[in-house]
């Protein structure tokens, strides 16, 4: 017999530092999603107790507030080795490589696609985004790269043509210190036509969302819940983007999935509904576990930090599901 909806288990998740389309802000070089599946009674317990350690004043205990202080920290520390195992799930993006990943995405794979090959089936646009990202400002110049990255996003976001894209590609190729990695970039000019054909889609249709890490990141992370779920109920804090994208989330078992060939992707095991964190201490849970998480990895891809952001390693590792990272994350699937 099966459970009504709002008998389903309920998963609650919060974002920390989308910055939407912008992927290449300096400043917010890392997104985090967390998801959190507590008991009512426990996720209040656990926000009462660092409500107490904290001044009386302090309306409600955001991450960033509570990250800032000594007092702060121990309260989240406290918090978080209340947490049953299991209880919280994150996935993160490291967004400059994600715009490599992009690129191999939109610009390689169906050009190889049409040429037989399935460059998902053995990970080879992984391979091949991670080669780029990390040989670019070694073997090539380092500027002409964040041009290249820059152009991609802007030609997404049709504010530059497919011209400019391939002047950026073609700068960064004379820059290359060896023919070898030269011949890296020339597969990117080898999805020239496909770009064209895209670049029609993307001013005909509009792809709004084409770039923010929101949407595929709530889909891993909920496709991990249902695993061990079921069916559920997914509350998200206040998102635009992911309002934008409900029906996309919930049809997506129709789409073909490219990393296996003649099947579908995974249904989205949870209804999506969105409420304030004030009326859920699992959101505000989630919100910490989100930023504990964008903390350490941020410190992780040089982006700036201090002893609590290595200190936070330990706790937000066995969190990690999974992420879009230049290079694995020991104890992940990245």
């Amino acid at each position: 017999m099966s459970t009504s909806p709002m008998e389903r288990p309920v998963v609650y998740v919060d974002e920390s530092a989308n910055s939407g389309q912008n992927l290449l802000d300096p400043h917010q070089p890392v997104f985090t999603v967390a998801g959190v599946h507590l008991p009512d009674y426990l996720a209040a317990s656990i926000v009462d107790e660092v409500r107490g350690q904290l001044p009386r004043n302090l309306r409600e205990p955001k991450y960033t507030s509570l990250a800032g202080s000594g007092g702060g920290r121990k309260a989240l520390m406290n918090a978080f080795a209340r947490l049953p195992e299991g209880s919280v799930r994150t996935y993160l993006v490291h967004k400059r490589f994600m715009v490599m990943t992009k690129m191999v995405d939109v610009i390689v794979e169906p050009m190889a696609h049409r040429d037989g090959y399935n460059l998902y089936e053995g990970k080879e646009t992984l391979a091949l985004a991670n080669m780029l990202h990390l040989a670019s400002p070694v073997m090539g110049d380092a500027d002409a790269y964040d041009r290249m990255l820059q152009a991609f996003v802007n030609w997404v976001r049709q504010k530059a043509t497919t011209d400019e894209l391939y002047a950026a590609i073609a700068a960064l190729k004379t820059s290359a210190q060896s023919q070898q990695f030269a011949e890296y970039v020339e597969v990117l000019e080898y999805g020239r036509p496909v770009a064209d054909e895209t670049a029609a889609e993307i001013a005909s249709q509009g792809h709004r969302d084409e770039l923010d890490p929101a949407i595929p990141s709530l889909y891993c992370l909920a496709t991990t819940f249902g695993q061990t779920l079921g069916k559920f109920r997914l509350v998200h804090d206040a998102s635009k983007v992911v309002d934008r994208n409900t029906t996309r989330l919930h049809t997506v078992h129709f789409l073909p999935d490219p990393a296996r060939p003649g099947e579908f992707m995974n249904p989205f095991m949870g209804g999506i509904e969105f409420a304030d964190s004030k009326d859920h201490p699992q959101l505000q849970v989630a919100d910490w576990a989100a930023g504990a998480t964008r903390q350490w990895a941020q410190w992780m891809a040089g982006g700036g930090g201090d002893q609590f952001s290595r200190d936070l390693e330990p706790v937000v590792r066995p969190w990690l599901i999974d992420g879009i990272w230049p290079a694995p994350v020991e104890g992940s699937e990245t």
